[in-house]
């Protein structure tokens, strides 16, 4: 079995100092406060504690996992992880981003940083610290007999024929998206502007993202996404690499789809019941862990998503969730 690691983006929205710091650089970039000056924990940065729990899924569900690095900055770890394990590192953005490009505050620019990691493998996957394993699952899982990443994506529910309209009516996040999908109709002619991709832990090879990154039609636009300390509306996704693994053979997409539980529990029943094998290997994707508890029990690997929506109550009751979903201490903990 080919070496599989995995990389965390994870940061502390709540330590003063990198606040401090990324409020000064906002109003220098944009001559304006931060948008969520007045929120301390904002749900983009906002850290509740799900990475402990995280890890555990993955000692849990994943034990076929070879190293496991953090990615992060300011001098940032979490005051519960067990360092000394060997199996585990801690990797600052200086190690990975250039130097003009320090500091970030943008995800999708240290994302893209990744295949840069010193002694990465060739095969990995990105977690973020709201993603779970749920089920033990093999590496097959996230790649083919052929060492292609499997790459889980949906449709978009409100495509548009009106390409400019339909960016002028999208949110941020699927904006970079469609331009994603743009772009990479332009490499290769081919139009995948349907798709966006499913939310859950992501499959990667290192040399397939290289290649793309070093793509004379798409290195000028990945150089200015790292060079953005705060997320753009008018930037790349992480998802141009997979589209263009899938255009170049390195990947193959399979459609997700989620287990559902809704008020209409007749076509809720036959939707499940023809679908079965593909919910059993399909992400669960919600902002309340507690009201899709029947939903996240089908799922291989689930997200709790953090939003400007959400309540210290669901906060809590996510929490909670996790800890009697995941009670077993893991290693990476002291």
């Amino acid at each position: 079995m080919d070496k599989i690691d995995v990389v965390y983006l994870w940061v502390d929205g709540s330590d003063e100092k990198w606040r401090a710091e990324r409020d000064k650089w906002y109003a220098k970039i944009n001559n304006q406060p931060p948008e969520y000056q007045t929120n301390k924990n904002d749900s983009l940065y906002r850290d509740n504690g799900e990475l402990k729990y995280s890890l555990r899924s993955v000692t849990e569900c994943a034990d076929w996992v070879n190293h496991i690095y953090i990615v992060t900055g300011f001098n940032q770890k979490p005051k519960w992880l067990n360092t000394k394990n060997k199996k585990i590192s801690i990797i600052s953005h200086q190690e990975i981003m250039p130097r003009d490009a320090l500091p970030t505050f943008n995800s999708n620019a240290i994302a893209m940083c990744v295949p840069n990691i010193p002694g990465l493998s060739e095969k990995f996957i990105i977690m973020n610290d709201d993603t779970f394993f749920n089920k033990k699952v093999k590496p097959s899982f996230f790649f083919d007999k052929y060492g292609r990443a499997i790459v889980l994506y949906n449709k978009h529910k409100d495509k548009m024929h009106n390409i400019k309209k339909w960016l002028k009516h999208v949110d941020r996040y699927t904006h970079t998206i469609i331009l994603s999908a743009l772009k990479i109709h332009e490499v290769f002619g081919k139009t995948y502007i349907k798709y966006r991709p499913s939310h859950g832990i992501d499959p990667y090879t290192k040399s397939s993202m290289i290649e793309c990154r070093n793509h004379p039609l798409i290195k000028p636009e990945i150089d200015q996404q790292i060079l953005n300390k705060f997320r753009v509306r008018n930037s790349l996704q992480m998802w141009v690499f997979e589209l263009y693994a899938k255009m170049t053979n390195r990947a193959v997409f399979k459609k997700a789809r989620g287990y559902k539980s809704s008020k209409h529990w007749l076509s809720d029943f036959f939707y499940n019941t023809i679908f079965w094998r593909a919910i059993r290997k399909s992400p669960v994707f919600c902002f309340d862990a507690t009201a899709s508890a029947r939903a996240i029990r089908h799922a291989p690997v689930f997200c709790i998503n953090d939003s400007k929506y959400t309540t210290e109550n669901i906060i809590k009751h996510n929490m909670e969730f996790l800890a009697q979903r995941f009670p077993n201490k893991s290693p990476f903990e002291k």
